[in-house]
């Protein structure tokens, strides 16, 4: 090429540069220097509830669904023939186990549905449980009212419950059950048909607001913040690095989930990999439930992107709060040096702000240790507390904590059915095929391996140290006894 012919390429590049950059020589970058060249994915209103589901991504990238497809997506398709091995699974030890009050209330406390302890009762849980005192005891609520809004097949029931526990200890004890369909209160001292039918009753409630209510919350939100990160931040940007390792499989695997007309929250009569009691409809306003909150309800507050670790109760509170420390430790490390002000961040920050609840303004990220907390967030909910949620998930008798029930919610004297009949064997064989498709982990790119690419020495050693820190916590973890999800099977990013 003449020289006359590189001169005029250079320049036009600066220019472009100039164009698309601020106009300080220290911002410049060409569209090249982004992942996909400023033009890839953004957030949008959610198709299905733009005023009541968090912003959706919806335009993926080409290169990333082909690379879901290759390492995910085809194992969905692997899968699907293992559906009548659990239909026959079903047939061969049918219905469900009993739940002893002592396995009920283990759930309570230690599995991830520990999530719904509160001790903010409100004015609607002392209605119903007015016949306890408000100062006898130091009382929590596990409230599941956000079922209301399920919609149930024919002969499949659900219902929306409260369950009082006191605090004894280091231990939640269970003291009634209030099923709303009902409008029945049944206290633990009643050992009868009915307390054993209420019982399911709210661990099926369990499971709908795990997976539909306060999981989701883990998933969705946390798309426009990797969508606008590929998109807005340069590729040797110290944020873009540390953020980048977290992003692979995401948005595919999420626009299947919210969009695709075979996802399981289509909840067709065919699919045997949809388990849920009732169709779309009710499905998706669980999701609304989740992200908006329920008015008046202090169980149901709306989304809030927090700066802080989760505040759950119990062993599962402690886990999450020992990997959130070490989290913010690597992430204070590694934006130590970055300047007051830096252009991109601000930007960054100004783009999620509009695009996520109480994401901090530009204006604000610098201020104190917000913008660690701001990246801690992320990478400790991508990884650490999505990939928990599903193992936990995943071990749970599935015969102890049902998604449908075939018998009416139970009132005072009522007999229950069989445990063989309480479901039948197409509902297990759905719940089994979900469970093995999208509930149990299912890790390709794990956390302890995540690649950084940071070519400053320092930051190369607070990457070692980071990891260093998680398998010490990993072991410490163990001999506690709180070893949620072994470290070596926690996921990089939300791929299931």
């Amino acid at each position: 090429m003449k020289t006359p012919e590189k001169f005029a390429l250079k320049v036009k590049d600066k220019i472009r540069a100039q164009i698309n950059s601020a106009t300080s020589n220290k911002h410049l970058y060409s569209q090249k220097d982004f992942l996909y060249e400023r033009k890839g994915p953004w957030p949008q209103p959610s198709p299905v509830h733009p005023w009541g589901e968090s912003p959706a991504v919806i335009h993926v990238p080409f290169r990333e669904v082909a690379d879901w497809w290759l390492w995910i997506g085809l194992r969905y398709m692997a899968t699907l023939p293992l559906a009548p091995f659990y239909y026959l699974k079903a047939k061969i030890i049918p219905g469900l186990k009993e739940v002893t009050n002592k396995e009920f209330e283990d759930l309570l406390n230690y599995s991830m549905m520990s999530k719904f302890l509160s001790d903010q009762l409100d004015e609607e849980d002392w209605r119903v449980f007015s016949d306890y005192n408000k100062d006898e005891r130091e009382w929590f609520i596990v409230d599941l009212d956000a079922v209301r809004v399920v919609k149930t097949f024919p002969g499949i029931y659900a219902s929306a419950s409260k369950t009082l526990l006191y605090k004894e200890g280091e231990r939640f004890i269970v003291q009634a059950i209030y099923i709303k369909d009902t409008e029945t209160v049944f206290d633990i001292s009643e050992d009868s048909d009915a307390w054993e039918l209420a019982k399911y009753f709210v661990l099926q409630g369990g499971a709908l607001c795990a997976t539909l209510v306060v999981h989701p919350l883990l998933h969705f939100p946390f798309d426009s913040i990797n969508a606008i990160s590929k998109t807005s931040l340069p590729k040797e940007h110290v944020l873009f690095k540390l953020l980048s390792p977290h992003f692979r499989f995401t948005l595919p695997l999420e626009n299947a989930v919210l969009n695709y007309k075979s996802s399981l929250l289509q909840e067709k009569w065919w699919m045997v990999y949809a388990p849920y009691p009732g169709g779309p409809a009710g499905l998706r306003d669980l999701l609304v439930e989740g992200y908006k909150g329920i008015k008046g309800n202090l169980s149901y507050p709306p989304f809030s992107y927090s700066l802080n670790s989760p505040g759950v109760e119990g062993k599962y509170g402690i886990y999450l709060k020992s990997y959130y420390e070490v989290f913010y430790k690597f992430v204070s490390e590694i934006l130590s040096d970055v300047e007051d002000g830096d252009f991109w961040i601000t930007k960054w920050s100004d783009y999620c702000h509009q695009h996520v609840n109480d994401f901090p303004k530009g204006n604000d990220i610098f201020k104190g240790d917000t913008l660690v907390r701001v990246v801690t967030t992320y990478l400790f909910t991508v990884t650490v507390a999505h990939a928990t949620d599903h193992y936990n998930y995943g071990i749970l008798d599935k015969r102890q904590v049902p998604l449908r029930l075939r018998q009416a919610p139970p009132k005072k004297g009522d007999k229950m059915m069989k445990r063989s009949k309480l479901v039948k064997a197409w509902d297990q064989m759905k719940y089994s095929m979900a469970d093995n498709l999208f509930f149990s982990p299912t890790t390709v790119t794990k956390l302890i391996d995540a690649n950084y690419k940071f070519k400053c020495p320092r930051r190369r050693k607070a990457v070692i140290t980071f990891k260093k820190d998680l398998i010490d916590l990993d072991r410490k973890l163990k001999k506690e006894g709180i070893e949620y999800m072994p470290l070596n099977k926690i996921s990089a990013s939300i791929q299931f």
